[in-house]
């Protein structure tokens, strides 16, 4: 929803009024351009600063993905199409073609639709948050609804076959799995799979229980969680310890991991995983230490200057 606060550019207030009359009656949203009354910038108001600005943008990327709700996407830079290359500190501008039909309008702003968005997150993201990216737009929700689908984004590459970067999209599409459900379930699923343990499944039921493991492999009885910041909370821990005790009461291995675990202790993690498999009758190579690249943490958002 857009703000009620009223902006302007900073050189349209100063036609007809001083340079202390406009700073004292306005606040700086972003460079250049400001909005009437004392308030903090919002990430709305910078979404309107930016507009107000460059009004033929379209929000892109992890923006638009903010305003498509998927989960995960607040606090990157603002990221903005515009029809010719910009620079301005703090915001992601790209330029290119952009046909009509991809863009949207979402609670008021102009986005991209969730398609593009997708597509131009696995094809223009350098570093495995591109899967991370596709995995929460194609994860399912607690009603079985994602929102969107592997097939479709397909169907759009099969619809634009000279889009810059279709051959990237297809590369993380192939990695991409409904379910994982955070960032870091992930990357967990990357560092097993890429090591060469690519039966281990998401969301692997537990028999006879209400529960599943975030990735888990039925044949072996191996379960791999992953326990992260959101796990803190009391009432997490509890049900953590009821899934943990009803996964290891199947007679199920239980590996936990965390964020450390995945950074810089992948080469013990894996060896473990390895050992509990071996116990249980599996005889494969050994997992390699594979790579994993993630991207620099993004800075809390407030504004773009």
């Amino acid at each position: 929803m857009r703000p009620i606060h009223m902006m302007e550019r900073t050189q349209d207030l100063l036609r007809d009024r001083s340079d202390r009359s406009v700073r004292d009656a306005t606040t700086s949203v972003i460079h250049g351009v400001r909005a009437d009354g004392g308030a903090s910038a919002t990430i709305e108001g910078v979404r309107a600063a930016l507009l107000t600005a460059y009004p033929e943008g379209a929000f892109c990327g992890w923006s638009a993905a903010e305003l498509h709700a998927v989960p995960y996407s607040a606090g990157h830079p603002p990221e903005l199409w515009l029809p010719e290359q910009r620079r301005r500190t703090g915001v992601i501008v790209r330029c290119g073609h952009l046909p009509v039909e991809d863009v949207t309008t979402v609670s008021g702003w102009p986005a991209t639709t969730t398609v593009r968005t997708v597509v131009d997150l696995a094809r223009l993201t350098r570093n495995d948050e591109a899967v991370v990216a596709v995995d929460q737009f194609i994860r399912r929700d607690a009603t079985g609804r994602s929102i969107t689908t592997k097939r479709a984004i397909l169907q759009y590459l099969d619809d634009h076959p000279g889009i810059y970067g279709g051959t990237r999209v297809r590369e993380v599409l192939a990695e991409a799995d409904a379910g994982s459900q955070s960032p870091w379930e992930t990357y967990g699923r990357l560092v097993v799979h890429r090591s060469g343990l690519g039966f281990f499944r998401t969301q692997q039921p537990i028999p006879g229980t209400p529960y599943h493991a975030d990735l888990g492999s039925g044949r072996y009885r191996v379960a791999i969680e992953y326990d992260g910041g959101y796990h803190r909370t009391d009432e997490q821990q509890r049900a953590d310890v009821l899934r943990w005790n009803a996964i290891t009461g199947q007679g199920r291995g239980l590996i936990r991991a965390t964020s450390s675990t995945l950074l810089s202790g992948r080469a013990e993690f894996l060896d473990r995983v390895a050992r509990e498999l071996r116990t249980r009758g599996w005889s494969g190579p050994s997992p390699v230490n594979p790579r994993l690249t993630l991207p620099n943490r993004p800075a809390r958002r407030t504004s773009a200057d």
